[in-house]
């Protein structure tokens, strides 16, 4: 049989409330005691029984993620970063993997509010109807990136704006003036301020800025884009035709873009793809700059603006942390820095 926490107590020489005290680290025990308590219980092998302490410290020792995407590779980062400082807590990550729809995002939360997390971080919402709720739960909430200005929540994101102007600024540099833009859509809180950069960029510059060379990809196909789900009502290959079908056409326009900016790494993967298969040279016949592609290994190396992904799931867990520690503290923001990484995928224009 698994040796008890009596038995812990007995070898120890100590009462099982004071061995109680050392597994849910009350201070009043004296150094010396909890260290023999600690040698004893190593000695027997014991392991403390989770769900007693969560019922003596009313926690879980658990902080849901709430992320669109388990497949790209920025999230995973984060929640990387994210799960080193919970891990060194004692803290456990529970990953929900909403695919940006609300309904699975809700249903998510139920289930985080049943098992009484300790706090929430979300990694993009996909309505912030959830972060209120989870808000009016009682429960700790950090946001990466979206939403902005939820009251209650503390924030963690990068100058989205700036980021955005650095890419236009390489760009204008290498001489080009037709400037594309691919995003998944132009109304979410990150991609707006991404967008509001770029005009900003374009204006500086001098450069004309035309609707028709902005590319949305439709928010309903995120999934057959780039996951793999029974329930698609298109499938990735189809999804993917369309995608450079519409590339295509952007290409085929009088006066077609000689550059293209995308607002997320996997745009920028569909669209090298894209353009490959159509037996353009990228950074020669059409230069590419995307988001958050560093780490992703790709022929040829993409350009790309980077955002410090483990930073910011590190200060989120952080941020987290404290008012776990301290219900009572004033929610803040951070806000950090990207940076261009130029790569094989820009050069001047043809």
């Amino acid at each position: 049989m698994a040796p008890t926490i009596r038995d812990v107590a007995k070898l120890a020489g100590v009462s099982h409330t004071t061995v109680s005290n050392v597994i849910n680290n009350v201070p009043r025990v004296g150094t010396e005691t909890r260290q023999k308590v600690l040698e004893v219980m190593e000695t027997l092998g014991f392991e403390p029984n989770f769900v007693a302490k969560s019922l003596y410290t009313k926690r879980s020792y658990t902080v849901g993620y709430m992320v669109p995407a388990i497949t790209n590779g920025f999230f995973m980062s984060v929640a990387r970063g994210a799960e080193r400082v919970l891990y060194r807590e004692d803290l456990s990550l529970f990953l929900c993997d909403t695919t940006l729809e609300a309904s699975r995002e809700s249903d998510y939360l139920r289930r985080l509010i049943r098992h009484q997390v300790d706090g929430i971080i979300f990694n993009y919402a996909a309505d912030r109807k959830s972060v209120v709720r989870a808000i009016k739960a009682g429960i700790p909430i950090v946001a990466i990136e979206s939403p902005i200005d939820v009251p209650g929540a503390s924030l963690v994101q990068v100058d989205n704006a700036a980021a955005a102007m650095i890419g236009v600024e390489h760009l204008a540099a290498l001489g080009h003036s037709r400037i594309g833009v691919i995003a998944i859509d132009f109304e979410s809180d990150v991609n707006s301020e991404r967008m509001r950069g770029f005009r900003n960029g374009m204006k500086i510059h001098d450069l004309p800025l035309r609707e028709e060379l902005l590319m949305r990809i439709s928010g309903n196909r995120w999934d057959a884009y780039f996951d793999q789900m029974d329930d698609l009502t298109m499938s990735p290959l189809s999804a993917h035709r369309q995608f450079a079908k519409n590339v295509e056409g952007l290409l085929g326009l009088p006066d077609p873009p000689t550059a293209i900016f995308c607002f997320d790494y996997q745009s920028a993967i569909l669209l090298v793809r894209s353009l490959t298969g159509m037996g353009l040279t990228l950074g020669r016949d059409v230069s590419v700059v995307g988001f958050d592609c560093a780490a992703v290994i790709s022929a040829p190396q993409l350009t790309t603006i980077s955002q410090p992904a483990m930073e910011m799931g590190a200060f989120a867990a952080e941020m987290l942390l404290e008012r776990i520690a301290n219900p009572g503290v004033k929610p803040r923001m951070l806000r950090l820095s990207a940076q261009l990484v130029v790569g094989e995928t820009t050069g001047p224009p043809k």
